[in-house]
């Protein structure tokens, strides 16, 4: 199946930031004058999140504040209990129940989403943020050839006809860099590496044309080999498609990440959780070379030591 294995670039660090993934607008902190949070596709402010309406319902995530300009990658890196995944469905209207805002502002594209309606959220899942979750994969049944899954939902667009569904599922699959779209739409999900398979999906969520993409990585490495150079090969392969995605389509980009090294080459600027805050956030580049925080510096150790 090496055929359907997208491009890898040559990846020689694995904590190397990539200088293409990204600028702030101003600085490496949110900027907090009012033009630019008019300018930014997405700036929150004091978010807090907690599970439950009770007073005493547990905080997940407090103080929040971060922004994102147009066509910038953000990393938020943080373990179990960290309050990255929970900011993350928060940003694109997906907090799961009883998970819910209870203080802060979510300025996203000019619309408020802290408070929001349903039916007007509704309207901006998919065009204008989208989400992909770390279990993505588990949407996709084993036994059902891929390119007929990737159809299906498009078939409650109105007015798609089926050629332009499966043009647009076809194109689906080259964007992720798979090398015959057509052959591949036939086969299983499990015929597919990992890896592939979540390029796809991911490149299925950007077909929509959001302005936004959050992606909550998964946990454990895409693929079963492990060490440095497998750990380096599958960061810069999704450092490449990441890039590809960006060029295309001009978004921005938040990637959710419990590893540091993981993200380091997609990322211009990264902020770090620990126990429902930020902890530190900066440049991608000098939080690498001089971490500030004790659990920055953790999180560092801890990728260098698992990739030995």
């Amino acid at each position: 199946m090496k055929a359907f294995f997208p491009g890898r670039d040559t990846f020689g660090d694995m904590f190397r930031p990539n200088p293409d993934a990204g600028s702030p607008a101003e600085g490496d902190e949110p900027v907090p004058s009012d033009g630019f949070r008019a300018t930014a596709l997405l700036d929150v402010r004091g978010l807090r999140i907690a599970r439950g309406a009770r007073m005493d319902a547990p905080v997940l995530a407090t103080g929040i504040s971060l922004s994102v300009a147009r066509g910038e990658v953000l990393g938020l890196v943080g373990g179990a209990g960290s309050g990255a995944a929970e900011v993350a469905r928060a940003i694109a209207g997906r907090l799961p129940a009883p998970d819910r805002i209870v203080a802060g502002s979510i300025l996203l594209d000019g619309t408020e989403l802290a408070g929001i309606t349903a039916r007007a959220l509704d309207r901006l899942r998919g065009s204008t943020v989208a989400l992909v979750p770390a279990d993505s994969l588990t949407r996709l049944t084993p036994h059902r050839a891929l390119g007929r899954q990737l159809i299906r939902p498009l078939g409650r667009e109105p007015g798609l006809s089926r050629a332009a569904a499966t043009r647009r599922m076809l194109e689906t699959l080259r964007r992720a860099g798979i090398q015959d779209p057509r052959l591949a739409s036939t086969l299983l999900p499990g015929q597919f590496p990992r890896l592939t398979l979540r390029q796809v999906l991911i490149a299925d969520a950007v077909s929509s044309g959001p302005k936004l993409l959050i992606v909550d990585e998964p946990p454990a490495p895409f693929e079963a080999a492990s060490g440095a150079a497998s750990g380096a090969a599958s960061g810069a392969a999704l450092a490449a498609f990441y890039r590809s995605l960006r060029q295309e389509f001009s978004l921005a980009v938040i990637l959710v990440s419990r590893d540091l090294a993981a993200v380091a080459s997609s990322c211009g600027r990264v902020a770090v959780l620990a126990a429902g805050r930020i902890v530190e956030q900066g440049a991608m580049a000098e939080i690498v070379r001089a971490p500030q925080h004790p659990h920055t510096r953790l999180l560092l150790e801890n990728a260098r030591s698992h990739r030995a």
